[in-house]
C-alpha cells in the first residue's frame, strides 16, 4: 500500500536514462512506476549471451571521463566490476593494421599510420579542442553550450584545416567510432568532443556485459514492460498518463509528475501538448540506421587492440570492429575470439532488410581482410538491426537541441531525459536522467 503522502511519478521508458531518473526519484522519496513499451529493459545498452560469449550489441565501453556512470555503477555495487581495456586502438591503413597505445602519448608521434606532416595538422586539432573545452563548450551534460561551434560538418572542418590524410586516417575513423556515421553528415562538434573527451581517455568495459547496470537497476525498479504509452497529458494538479497494459487493455493513471525517456517521435506522439516544444527538433534531427554484428571465432586474433577502426577510404561499409576478448576477458572463452562489426549508417540502411546470413557473410570479408588468419575459424554470427539508433547530429543541430533545452520550464510535471536533448551515450543518460529526478524533486 502506497504511504499516506506519498508523491508518485510515471517515467516512460526503460533505458538507461530512465531508469536511472526512477532509480533516482526512488531515493528522494518518490513512488516510481516505470512504463516500457517493448519486453526488455536498457534501450541500447543490451548484452546477449551464446555459447560462453558475451555480446554487447549496442553501447560497448565506458571512457574514464565517465564520471557520473562511474558513480552509479558504484553505489549500485558495480564499482570493482569495471575493468580496464586493452590500452590499444587499432587503425586499418593500406592492407596493414596500425597499433596505438593510449597509455603512452608517444604513441601517435611514431606510428607510421601517418605522415611527418599530418602528424604536426594533429597539433591544429588538439588545440581548437582544447579551446573548445576551455570556452565550456564540450560539457557532455549540457552539449547545448556547443551551439557556437556548431557551423560546420566535421569533415568539413577536417579538409579545410587538417588536410586529405588527417581527414581520411584520423578523423574519418573516429567520427566513425563516434556515431558510426560519414563526417559529412555530423557536426565538428562530434569531432571535438571525440577527441576531448575519448582519445585522451582510459576505455573500460563492464564485468558480465554493458547491459548488467540497467538489468540491475530494472530489479529496484520492477519496470511495466510491453505497456506502451499513448498520451501524456500535464494537468493543473497532476499528469495523466494513457497506456496500453500487456494485454493490449487500454487504463490510464493520475501521477503527480512525470520523466518522458523515449526517442524523439516517441515524446513527441505521446506529449501532443507539448508539439511547440518538439517541432523544430521533429523537423530537423533524424535518426539513424544501425546493424552491429558479433562474430564469434574458435581462436583470438594477433592484435592486441580492443578497437579497429576502419577509415571510409578503407571500408565503405564497415565502421568499427571492437575485438570484444581483449575489452574485457569474460566476453569470450579462453583463447577464442569476438569481434563485433558496427556498420556505418548509411550501409546499414541499405541492408537493414537483407538476411542475416547475407549481412554476416559481408562483415566477415572485412574481417578476413583485417585478421586472415580468422578465416575458416568463425563459431557463429549474432545480428542486431537498430531501426533507430542514434540522432544524427549533422551541422545546426546543437543549435536545435540548445533551443529545446532553454525553452523548458523546470516547474513543468513533464520533464524530459533523452538521447535528442545532448550528446548520445551511456554517461549522457545518467547524467540527464539524474537532472530530470532532480528538477521535479526541486519543484513538486
Amino acid at each position: 500500500m502506497q504511504p499516506t503522502g506519498m508523491k508518485r511519478a510515471a517515467v516512460i521508458g526503460a533505458g538507461l536514462s530512465g531508469l536511472t531518473a526512477a532509480y533516482r526519484l526512488q531515493e528522494r522519496g518518490w513512488q516510481v512506476t516505470v512504463y516500457e513499451a517493448s519486453g526488455l529493459v536498457g534501450g541500447r545498452v543490451q548484452t546477449v549471451e551464446r555459447d560462453g560469449y558475451r555480446i554487447d550489441t549496442g553501447a560497448s565501453a565506458i571512457a574514464d571521463s565517465y564520471k557520473s556512470y562511474i558513480k552509479l555503477a558504484g553505489e549500485l555495487g558495480l564499482g570493482a566490476e569495471i575493468v580496464p581495456a586493452s590500452p590499444c586502438i587499432g587503425i586499418f591503413r593500406d592492407g596493414h593494421l596500425h597499433e596505438l597505445n593510449l597509455d603512452r602519448p608517444l604513441s601517435l608521434p611514431v606510428t607510421g599510420l601517418l605522415s611527418p606532416g599530418a602528424k604536426l595538422r594533429f597539433l591544429r586539432l588538439a588545440w581548437d579542442t582544447a579551446m573548445a573545452r576551455f570556452r565550456g563548450q564540450l560539457d557532455y551534460a549540457d552539449m547545448c553550450r556547443a551551439a557556437p561551434l556548431d557551423t560546420e560538418s566535421a569533415g568539413t572542418y577536417a579538409r579545410r584545416v587538417l588536410g586529405k590524410e588527417l581527414t581520411d586516417y584520423f578523423v574519418s575513423p573516429l567520427v566513425r567510432l563516434l556515431l558510426i556515421a560519414d563526417p559529412d553528415k555530423i557536426s565538428k562538434v562530434e569531432l571535438f568532443s571525440g577527441v576531448g573527451n575519448i582519445i585522451s581517455a582510459g576505455i573500460s568495459a563492464l564485468r558480465g556485459g554493458q547491459g548488467r547496470l540497467p538489468r540491475l537497476l530494472a530489479e529496484r525498479l520492477a519496470p511495466k514492460l510491453n505497456h506502451p504509452v499513448d498520451r501524456v497529458t500535464e494537468m493543473a494538479d497532476g499528469v495523466d498518463v494513457a497506456f496500453r497494459d500487456s494485454d493490449g487493455v487500454e487504463r490510464a493513471e493520475r501521477f503527480d509528475a512525470c520523466i518522458v525517456c523515449c526517442p524523439l517521435p516517441d515524446a513527441a506522439r505521446i506529449c501532443a501538448d507539448k508539439s511547440h516544444l518538439f517541432a523544430p527538433l521533429r523537423d530537423g534531427l533524424a535518426y539513424t540506421q544501425c546493424i552491429t554484428v558479433a562474430l564469434a571465432f574458435n581462436r583470438a586474433p594477433r592484435a592486441r587492440a580492443f578497437l579497429v577502426q576502419m577509415p571510409t577510404c578503407e571500408d565503405a561499409d564497415i565502421a568499427l570492429m571492437f575485438l570484444d576478448h581483449n575489452k574485457a576477458q569474460d566476453r569470450a572463452p579462453s583463447g577464442r575470439g569476438l569481434v563485433d562489426c558496427h556498420w556505418e549508417t548509411g550501409a546499414a540502411a541499405r541492408w537493414m532488410d537483407r538476411s542475416d546470413d547475407e549481412i554476416i557473410a559481408h562483415s566477415l570479408e572485412s574481417v578476413y581482410r583485417v585478421f586472415p588468419e580468422l578465416t575458416g575459424q568463425l563459431a557463429f554470427g549474432h545480428v542486431t538491426k537498430w531501426r533507430r539508433a542514434l540522432p544524427q547530429t549533422a551541422v545546426g543541430a546543437y543549435r536545435l537541441i540548445g533551443n529545446f533545452n532553454a525553452a523548458l520550464d523546470p516547474k513543468s510535471r513533464v520533464q524530459f531525459a533523452s538521447d535528442y536533448m545532448s550528446a548520445a551515450g551511456q554517461n549522457t543518460a545518467v547524467e540527464l536522467g539524474t537532472r530530470a529526478a532532480g528538477t521535479i524533486d526541486s519543484n513538486h
